[in-house]
């Protein structure tokens, strides 16, 4: 191979590179997603609740569409949850911790993958968590951790039941053997609630995984899930 012909394949790969990204930014800016049969609008998707009516696919929505959904259009409380110190470890692999959580926030518009609400439902108060799979994949940090028992606490103390909206790859490795603890710290919290005589209530939706699948995910009193969910 010449030198002339190394360019040439190097410009190809830039090109492809650069259409590729252009592609997910388009895709992620557009009036427009895809499905089985190719483009669907995303409002016709919405007024389905995010199934497609051909494929019956569910499509990831993000935490505030769930208790759109749940309570109805700004009909509940979002809470704000602590936030504990960022990057702990101070983890670097490819890039720095907090350089991906800063990502991750931007990019969602959260502090943390985990967002806390209370509503009604048929006029039942409800307390709920749902993760983002946008922030770091829906890994399990400390901050999530928090949330979490700050939803859980929030039950207890006003007598509702919980509602837990699982998704997320697992714990997450930049926070290591902190990330691993809030399996424990959630299974705890769980067990309080039900010394309450509170109902837990676990709607699984894809994917759920990992310690996610070890933990809180699967110690609901009731279990229903999206059709088709990744449950590993």
């Amino acid at each position: 191979m010449n030198w002339i012909t190394k360019i040439i394949k190097a410009g190809e790969k830039i090109k492809t590179a650069i259409r590729e990204r252009a592609t997910k930014e388009d895709i992620a800016k557009s009036d427009w997603t895809s499905c089985c049969k190719g483009p669907i609008l995303k409002k016709d998707l919405e007024e389905n609740l995010w199934v497609c009516p051909d494929c019956k696919r569910h499509h990831r929505i993000k935490p505030h569409q769930r208790f759109d959904i749940l309570f109805g259009k700004n009909n509940y409380e979002i809470f704000k949850t602590p936030i504990p110190k960022d990057d702990p470890l101070n983890w670097t692999d490819s890039k720095p911790y907090k350089e991906r959580l800063k990502s991750a926030r931007k990019k969602t518009g959260l502090q943390c993958g985990m967002l806390v609400a209370s509503g009604t439902i048929n006029n039942i108060k409800i307390t709920a968590v749902a993760s983002d799979f946008d922030f770091l994949g829906a890994s399990m940090a400390a901050a999530e951790g928090e949330a979490f028992l700050y939803g859980i606490q929030h039950a207890i103390e006003n007598q509702t039941p919980f509602l837990c909206i699982s998704a997320g790859g697992g714990m997450r490795m930049m926070e290591s053997l902190i990330s691993l603890s809030q399996m424990t710290r959630t299974t705890l919290a769980i067990n309080e609630l039900k010394k309450n005589h509170l109902p837990y209530l676990v709607c699984i939706t894809d994917p759920t995984a990992g310690g996610i699948t070890a933990s809180y995910a699967m110690l609901g009193d009731i279990h229903i899930a999206e059709p088709g969910a990744l449950i590993a």
